[in-house]
Parts: structure tokens; C-alpha cells; sequence
């Protein structure tokens, strides 16, 4: 062979080596533990004292979620999704990758009208039930936000939210619910939500309860990226109940 066809031969196998070594297998991605974070966020006319609080709150634990994928992007994939409700659900983002999601601006948070919470929660878990049936490895964290009582809908019970709530955490999803103006234990208690956090209807208030809940997202991604290594070679249903029994035992957000 020609030395010069020889070397260029050569030198193309070395390029095409490096250049399928920057971008992941289809195996490798099927190997991530997909993360569903879904955060349902009042938006009734009393949240409007905390309008802000709540923009800069979620615009921050959406950042470290972007920390997290960056941090833990070989071990998973993180995907957002907010649901404001009032009278109305409304979907401003919808299931999009961490990598694709754009801050909360103030022209898309106007809190005005009653609070339907139960449609808000019965709607977004469906649709959030269905993601996850589509994935072999995904798991998901639930945040719901509210600063009064439920006085609203009309699709969805409370006994048909609680199924669906007993049925996600069965597979390994991590509900929170923050809540004011309200007994907020008596209504995590309501929802068999076993992680809750009560804030004071102040701005302040409302930051301090997402600053704590942002400390412990950032140890949920990190040991999730551990959980991912310990689950390889799990089945779908042994991989759920490894993430049901890890939720109950770290106590997450507490």
C-alpha cells in the first residue's frame, strides 16, 4: 500500500475512533435513570404576596437541577415539568429536558382565582403515570405548592388523588408537599404525603422553605446517581422498590 494512502487510512480510523467516543450508545443512554421532576405550584389570587418568592424559588431549584446534569449526566437524565393551577391547569413546561428548560418569568405567573389543587394533582400525576410507563429506568419527585385549601375542581376526588399518589410512591416517586395558610399537616396527611414542610405566608417565608428543599435536592441527585450504579441489572419492578425503600429510609427534604 502506498505510504500516503496508508497514513490517510490510518489517520481516519483515529478520527472516527475520537468521534464515536464523544457521543453515547444507544446501551449507554438506556442506562440512565430518568428523572421526572414535577412540580404542581399555586397560582390562586392568595399567592400573589409570594409572586416573587415563588418565581425566584422555582427558578432556583431549577438550577440545581441543571448542576445535577451536568454533575451526573452519564448516570441520569433529568426532565422538568410546572403546573400552575388556580381556576385552571395550565402547563408552562411540559416534560422537557433540564438541558432545553428556560427560567420562570413573571408574565407567566399571575396568581388570581380559587384553588382546584386535587384537578392540578390528578391531571399532572396521569400524565406523569404515563411517562414513566413508556421508560424501563425512571423515577420521579413530586413538589406541590400551595397556600390554602382546596376549594376548586371538579374532574378529580381526593380519593382518586390519593390512589394515584399511593400508586407512584409504590414505584419509587418522592412526594413533597409545602404548604401555608392552612393545617398543613392535616392536608399531607389527606394526600399520604409523608414529607411535608410548613412556611410562613411571607416572602421570606417562601424562600426559606425552597432554600431548604434546594439543599436536599441536591443530595437526592447525588445519591441517585449512585442508586443508578446499584439498580444495573434490575428489573423494571425490583428497580421501583429498590427507589420506594431508599425514599423511605433517607427521608428525604426533611
Amino acid at each position: 500500500m502506498n505510504k500516503a494512502i496508508y497514513f490517510a487510512f490510518a489517520f481516519a480510523i483515529c478520527i472516527l475512533g475520537i468521534s464515536c467516543a464523544k457521543h453515547p450508545s444507544a446501551d449507554d443512554e438506556s442506562q440512565k435513570t430518568n428523572i421526572y421532576n414535577l412540580v404542581i405550584l399555586d397560582c390562586s389570587g392568595s399567592m400573589q404576596p409570594l409572586r416573587e418568592a415563588a418565581i425566584q424559588g422555582y427558578n432556583e431549584t431549577l438550577e440545581v437541577i441543571r448542576v445535577a446534569q451536568e454533575q451526573y449526566g452519564i448516570e441520569q437524565q433529568n426532565f422538568v415539568s410546572l403546573v400552575l393551577f388556580n381556576f385552571d391547569i395550565k402547563k408552562v413546561f411540559d416534560c422537557d429536558t433540564v438541558q432545553n428548560m428556560p427560567n420562570l418569568l413573571t408574565e407567566n405567573y399571575l396568581p388570581e382565582g380559587p384553588t382546584a389543587m386535587w384537578d392540578a394533582i390528578g391531571i399532572s400525576l396521569s400524565d406523569l403515570q404515563q411517562n414513566m410507563d413508556s421508560l424501563d429506568n425512571a423515577t420521579a419527585v413530586v413538589t406541590i405548592i400551595s397556600d390554602g385549601l382546596e376549594n376548586a375542581s371538579h374532574r378529580f376526588s381526593l380519593a382518586q388523588v390519593v390512589s394515584q399518589i399511593d400508586s407512584l410512591k409504590d414505584q419509587g416517586v418522592m412526594f413533597v408537599f409545602m404548604g401555608t395558610n392552612q393545617n398543613v399537616t392535616q392536608t399531607a396527611a389527606q394526600l399520604h404525603i409523608d414529607t411535608y414542610r410548613i412556611f410562613e405566608y411571607t416572602e421570606d417565608g417562601m424562600r426559606d422553605a425552597w432554600e431548604s428543599g434546594i439543599k436536599a435536592s441536591a443530595e437526592y441527585y447525588n445519591r441517585m446517581a449512585q442508586y443508578n450504579k446499584d439498580t444495573r441489572g434490575m428489573s423494571k419492578e425490583e428497580r421501583n422498590a429498590y427507589f420506594r425503600d431508599r425514599n423511605k429510609e433517607n427521608g428525604w427534604f426533611e
